[in-house]
């Protein structure tokens, strides 16, 4: 089982300890590090602080947008981090969602697969050191050579998506996937979509890396540990728009998806996470004591998983993360 980390990086106790974290995870075997940025931190000056400080960890976006950053600009940061780092950047992109890209960036959420496609095909010819003439729907671009290249013309790209057309795209184009909150009963319908792409591209089936990231907490008492990961399920069931609300009816958690979003909207956080129920947390999250975590990787490990990027839920604590990367570290189980 390969093992990446989601570093923490909304609270700034958290921030503080990135390095911290990177060291942790470089000593105990972990592959890659996935900064997230939502409307916190970016994630570019936290992948730059710990590529200074590590050797071997491949830094990862988990993920930034392609909406808030032209292609080209996209291209030109990565590369840099890539040059840093002496080959150890992975891109990984999403769509992310109305609310965030039009209240937040301004910009108008207006066909994001058809965006995504033609970002990732800007990046392929930019970190080739082609010069890129480029004749989109969305970019129309004349004459861009980037003056800097990555140490890998072909950096891996990884894409986070979640539905059938999107998913039919990421196999057809991306080298991996990153989907969160994943259902191991609805991996095989999503394989077969991904496999459809490969296929379409004259792939191998297989080809593309699954990465699920995974909410994971790990505590003697496995009850808090649970409870750390209904209350950021609820989170994003209930205050993350209708997406998460939506893949939780399609999941077959419709009640307990109505119920979370009610109490939400009520301002009853607590009530909220009470409504996660014991079915969903199994289904989705990693969490309990250090042996019932064991178990839950080894349940996804049949279910054909070979790589998951263990996620702390939003609330844990530096000391809670840091137990939770220690005691499920790679160079720890071997």
């Amino acid at each position: 089982m390969r093992l990446g980390y989601v570093t923490p990086f909304s609270l700034p106790e958290h921030r503080r300890v990135t390095l911290d974290y990177a060291r942790i995870a470089e000593e105990g075997g972990y592959e890659a590090v996935w900064v997230p940025e939502a409307w916190s931190s970016d994630a570019f000056t936290l992948l730059g602080a710990i590529a200074s400080h590590t050797s071997r960890l491949q830094l990862a976006t988990g993920i930034v947008n392609i909406f808030s950053r032209t292609p080209s600009l996209l291209a030109q940061t990565f590369a840099t981090l890539d040059e840093m780092s002496n080959g150890r950047a992975i891109v990984g992109l999403g769509t992310s969602g109305q609310q965030v890209v039009e209240r937040w960036h301004g910009v108008p959420f207006d066909r994001p697969l058809r965006r995504m496609r033609e970002v990732v095909d800007i990046l392929r010819l930019a970190f080739s050191g082609q010069r890129v003439d480029y004749e989109g729907e969305f970019f129309k671009l004349s004459g861009f050579t980037m003056l800097i290249k990555p140490v890998r013309e072909r950096m891996p790209i990884y894409l986070a998506t979640f539905k059938p057309q999107s998913l039919r795209m990421t196999g057809e184009i991306a080298n991996g996937w990153l989907p969160t909150h994943l259902s191991l009963a609805h991996l095989p319908a999503m394989r077969a979509d991904l496999a459809a792409g490969e296929a379409k591209a004259g792939r191998s089936v297989g080809s593309v890396d699954l990465a699920a990231q995974t909410l994971t907490a790990v505590s003697d008492n496995g009850d808090e540990a649970r409870l750390h990961c209904a209350q950021h399920l609820a989170y994003y069931v209930g205050g993350m728009g209708t997406y998460y609300h939506e893949l939780m009816h399609a999941y077959g958690y419709g009640e307990e998806a109505d119920r979370i979003q009610s109490r939400w909207k009520a301002k009853d956080r607590e009530g909220a996470a009470r409504q996660v129920s014991r079915a969903m947390l199994d289904a989705l999250v990693i969490a309990g004591t250090r042996d019932e975590c064991l178990e839950a990787i080894a349940k996804r490990k049949a279910a054909g998983i070979e790589h998951i990027v263990i996620f702390p839920p939003h609330g844990a604590s530096v000391a809670e993360v840091t137990r939770t990367m220690t005691a499920l570290a790679p160079a720890a189980l071997s």
